[in-house]
């Protein structure tokens, strides 16, 4: 029986009904009428009646659909809240939501229909989501379910629980690995099922204090596959092993003990043709993550290396199986991206790659080589084009091996150039080109004569597929090349390349147009000489009336015109330049659909004119800065996404799906791309141009990129941004003093927002560029440009910043004991150290500008510098020493305050097995003794024996030590030019010092040791006579390497001419 009136459950019922009508403008007029009427003015009734007809009703289409409405009307972001995270659901009065709660727990007990029962799941476990605390008794009611004679109602309490598990506190934590176990042991295959999903989920939410509790739980979880293990079963199967995935990647040492037991069910699954496809994958997958995740543990097992390689090189033979045996669908189709429909072979090749990235060519290359060999000379020709693709796919990751063996492998791809199969013959363009990326510099210094005739013999191939990637294999070569290693082959490849462009098939027209841009690109000047004859083709076709089809032809002609421009250099193109300029403008003026390429092309190409022209490119600003603006403006495009279905649809190129608080929501990417090439061009015309582009500043400023320094949506565009800045401000200072006051206003607005995102953004790399902004921004702007609120926040963020990079440096120097886990420690040492270089600029430029003002705010830095200074990674070390040479440099006697602090640390770096260590604490005593003033004389003369002795290691000019060396050498020279006066003996230290000469390496310490030794020479020091020659030659040293430049070289050679 209905709690509602009758009038009000039949006008319900019928807008169901008008809802679910096949008559469109019904369906639509119900659609208005749910919005405006029900949801935004019957919202507590209408969800009541929803809930009674999942209850009641004795249709199933209808329980179904009442269930569905309910969920989606719930997650609705209602129309009045900005907050994307906000629902509806939480717009009901709580008696209501405590009754439809009520009702939808019912009906889940009554239904009968499984398919309506998940349905009714969901709109459950959306009623918990965020709202546990308000439902404290659904917990034990799922328990109970658990334990429940209906297998349906066991499945539906843990569908539930994989969706809110975070409904279980604390507390029921103990009580989780019971329920667990009876799941996996059911006697039911939906339970076990649901079981996996539900345990993947709930251990996402622990932290690993706990995860030793559920450890016993996994030989009960791994049993339930071996009963899925064959065809009948792939679906399942497939469901199982998804969310191991997931729990793979979060813990794969909790798998351990029974990796070998996966690694051969896997590969089973694999092996196992008669499969889906889907199941195939997701298997390879599971036994891929673990490389990605546990490489160590991989590298262990023995098995595992040898075995993955046979499976991916298999897998990978699963090429062109719908095509006949001329591959006649693959020659004559236009979609390049069909060599990607075959989704095992592609699975198994991204496998491939991921491997020889985490194990190396060490553990991969020995069972690689065991059969590529013999795939290689195969009749097969699936098997050849297997063999290349994975030479492409292990190329990168198994580098520091292979290059040793380039010549050899180069021996097995290029003879395949020319085989007898169109698709091994593209699959040979794909290896080669693919290993000019990987190896670059090495394949084109060495190899240049076997790649590119060989190459270049492609062109003329009879398949346009072929010749297609042909040339686009040489763009991965010629990017990478020096154009001395080009030049001998320029005339015949330009020659075939031109002759492609006649070419009956437009994508070989469009890939040849961007080849030729990128050899125009890699010549440089020496693309002169063909200048006259490619300038009028293209400007033929950009001024050709094409239709639509041809739009991207016309992009990539913009994209190639305005490369050579750049390539040959101002003086040869600035006949054509207004021709060209006016081409442009016109294809501008006549774009007017949104996805039209050629809109974007002609944004970069205009930065290209710009950089060739320089200052002269002023006058055509009015017509490029609309577009440009107009693109750096883009707002993000947000899609709320109500179900599973509609996530589906937007699993597309261009867009992504993000999870947030329960919610799906699509973010177009494509268009946020654009954004960020907008902002990276305006750093190029702010650049270029300077003060010429003043007037755009503020715009660019308030409009895109102060708001864009916090746009989450993108990496990119923050990035962008924040290397926009510094330029922005520069435009502005070159500008005169009539813009000082507008600089000092939006250097307050830009400080602001830096100094936010400092203590905000949540990645390392991100961070490290925030730095970099900062203190760019910092040197343009110049001395006590910072307040002491400014200078208390920025070193707020260096502490909240440090003391993250701690636990992280601490986390890594833990984990080889993690039980669980492995770290990526490369990748991520890498990122931090480019995060640790960026803040000491950041801390260096501060000090620059603001000298011992700095002092009061610096103090708070100490705790951190002292447990920063104790850890025993070198590039700690290095971090505080850089910071402490900074002190001492800029703040000159008033460092001396803090000489316990830093003292101790720089006397004992000077004997440290770092060389970069010993470098720093050598030019931190360097600047003492020329900014430090007379309270430093006896401490910096105390430590020259010192630096004598790291002058005089048997390896002191060695590559890896003479940056040490020279810097010791340096710091000498200041100690007894500036601060000599404790130094004892001095004429024996001089005497002893011209001997460490030469400095040919380091550009900042050698004129400080040069200009000593001038002013020795000009004084005739007694000691000089003694080392005429060897300063003579040290001196020519130093000219020859260009360590001596300028006034200082000058200086020396008219001393030495004397």
């Amino acid at each position: 029986m209905s709690s509602l009136p009758p009038d009000a459950v039949d006008a319900l019922l019928n807008l169901l009904n008008s809802l679910t009508s096949a008559d469109n403008s019904i369906r639509a007029a119900a659609e208005n009428s749910l919005n405006s009427e029900w949801i935004a003015g019957r919202l507590d009734v209408l969800m009541v009646g929803l809930a009674e007809q999942v209850l009641m009703s004795d249709v199933q289409t209808l329980r179904s659909f009442a269930a569905v409405l309910f969920r989606r009307i719930a997650v609705k972001q209602p129309e009045d809240s900005e907050a994307i995270t906000s629902r509806v659901l939480d717009r009901l009065s709580p008696e209501i939501l405590v009754k439809v709660k009520q009702m939808f727990l019912q009906s889940l007990s009554n239904e009968p229909v499984s398919g309506v029962r998940h349905k009714i799941c969901d709109t459950i476990s959306e009623l918990a989501s965020g709202s546990s605390e308000q439902w404290p008794e659904l917990l034990e009611i799922l328990f109970e379910a658990s334990k429940s004679p209906s297998a349906g109602q066991r499945e539906a309490s843990f569908r539930i629980l994989s969706s809110v598990p975070q409904i279980v506190r604390k507390q029921h934590i103990p009580a989780m690995p019971d329920v667990f176990r009876r799941g996996f042991q059911d006697s039911d295959e939906n339970v076990r099922l649901a079981a996996i999903v539900a345990f993947t989920a709930f251990f996402e939410t622990l932290p690993k204090s706990t995860w030793s509790s559920l450890q016993p739980l996994i030989p009960d979880l791994l049993n339930v596959l071996p009963p899925l293990n064959n065809p009948e079963k792939t679906d399942q199967l497939t469901a199982a092993l998804t969310p191991l995935i997931d729990l793979a990647t979060l813990a794969p040492k909790l798998f351990r003990s029974y990796f070998k037991t996966i690694i051969d069910f896997g590969i089973s699954v694999i092996k196992n043709k008669e499969m889906d496809p889907a199941t195939r994958e997701a298997a390879l997958e599971l036994l891929t993550t673990f490389a990605d995740e546990a490489p160590s543990m991989c590298k262990k097992e023995s098995s595992y290396a040898s075995s993955m390689v046979v499976q991916t090189l298999s897998m990978m033979t699963e090429v062109g199986e719908d095509d006949d045996a001329q591959c006649t669908t693959w020659r004559e189709g236009d979609d390049l991206d069909s060599d990607d429909a075959d989704s095992t072979y592609v699975a198994a090749r991204q496998s491939l790659d991921r491997l020889a990235v985490k194990l190396g060519g060490v553990v991969l290359l020995p069972p690689l080589f065991q059969w590529l060999p013999q795939m290689i000379s195969s009749s097969n020709w699936q098997e050849r084009h297997a063999a290349l693709m994975a030479i492409s796919a292990f190329a990168e990751g198994c580098r520091d091996i292979m290059i040793g063996e380039l010549s050899k492998v180069l021996d097995m791809v290029l003879p395949l150039l020319q085989d007898s199969h169109p698709r091994v013959q593209w699959a040979a363009c794909n290896a080669i080109g693919q290993m000019s990326t990987d190896f670059a510099n090495d394949l084109q210094l060495k190899y240049a004569g076997r790649v590119l005739p060989a190459l270049i013999d492609v062109l003329t191939s009879n398949e346009p597929r072929v010749q297609a990637h042909g040339a686009a294999a040489l763009v991965n070569f010629c990017e990478e090349a020096e154009k001395e290693s080009l030049e001998p082959y320029l005339d015949n490849l330009l020659s075939h390349l031109m002759t492609l462009l006649q070419s009956p098939k437009r994508y070989v027209q469009e890939q040849v147009l961007t080849t030729i841009a990128i050899v125009a690109d890699s010549a440089e000047t020496l693309f002169a000489k063909y200048y006259d004859t490619m300038m009028p083709l293209l400007f033929q076709v950009l001024q050709a009336d094409t239709g639509k089809e041809y739009r991207t032809l016309k992009a990539k002609c913009i994209e190639c015109s305005s490369l050579i421009a750049l390539a040959v250099g101002k003086d040869k193109f600035m006949p054509e330049a207004q021709q060209l300029i006016h081409i442009y403008a016109t294809i501008q003026g006549s774009i007017t659909e949104s996805d039209d390429p050629s809109a974007s092309y002609l944004i970069q190409a205009w930065g290209r004119l710009c950089r060739v022209l320089g200052r002269e490119f002023v006058p055509y600003l009015s017509g490029v800065m609309p577009p440009l603006l107009e693109a750096g403006k883009i707002k993000p495009e947000i899609q709320m996404i109500d179900d599973s279905v509609e996530i589906d649809n937007y699993d597309q190129e261009g867009w992504e799906v993000l999870a947030v608080q329960g919610k799906h929501i699509g973010i177009r990417t494509s268009s946020l791309e654009e954004k960020c090439t907008a902002i990276e061009l305006l750093s190029i015309y702010a650049a270029e141009l300077g003060p010429h582009f003043v007037q755009y500043v503020g715009e660019i400023l308030n409009d895109i990129v102060i708001p864009s320094l916090s746009f989450f949506f993108h990496d990119g565009v923050r990035i962008a941004s924040a290397q926009c800045v510094p330029h922005l401000l520069n435009c502005m200072k070159e500008s005169g003093s009539e813009f000082t006051a507008r600089l000092a206003d939006y250097w307050r607005q830009i400080l602001v927002k830096l100094l936010e995102v400092l203590k905000m953004e949540p990645y390392v790399e991100l961070l490290a560029c925030f730095y970099t902004s900062f203190y760019q921004s910092v040197e343009t702007i110049g001395v006590q440009c910072l307040t002491q609120a400014d200078m208390e926040s920025f070193i707020d963020s260096i502490i909240t910043n440090m003391a993250d990079y701690l636990e992280r440096v601490k986390a890594r120097a833990d984990a080889n004991d993690d039980e669980y886990v492995e770290e990526d420690r490369d990748e991520d040492m890498i990122i931090d150290e480019d995060f640790l270089s960026e803040t000491n600029k950041a801390i260096h430029s501060t000090f620059k500008a603001q000298r011992s003002s700095l002092l009061t705010n610096f103090e708070k830095l100490i705790p951190i510098l002292n447990e920063t200074k104790a850890r025993p990674e070198i590039e700690c070390r290095e971090w505080a020493l850089g910071v402490f040479d900074d002190l001492i440099e800029y703040c000159g006697s008033d460092s001396w305050r803090y000489k316990d602090l830093f003292l101790p640390l720089m006397g004992s770096s000077l004997t440290d097995q770092s060389p970069s260590v010993r470098q720093s604490a050598s030019y931190g005593f360097g600047v003492a003794a020329q900014h430090g003033g007379e309270i430093y004389a006896s401490t910096v003369a105390s430590v020259i024996p010192t630096l004598f002795q790291m002058i005089s290691i048997p390896d002191a000019r060695s590559e890896e030590n003479v940056y040490a060396t020279e810097n010791a050498s340096a710091a000498i020279a200041k100690i007894l030019h500036f601060n000599n006066s404790q130094v004892g003996d001095i004429d024996n230290v001089i005497d002893a010092w011209i001997n460490t000469l030469p400095i040919v390496n380091d550009e900042e310490a050698a004129p400080y040791a040069y200009l000593f030794l001038v002013e020795l020479i000009e004084k005739h020091h007694p000691i000089v006579s003694k080392h005429v020659q060897h300063i003579i030659d040290s001196v020519q040293k130093a000219l020859d390497a260009k360590t001596l430049q300028g006034n200082t070289a000058e200086r020396v050679v008219r001393a030495l001419q004397g």
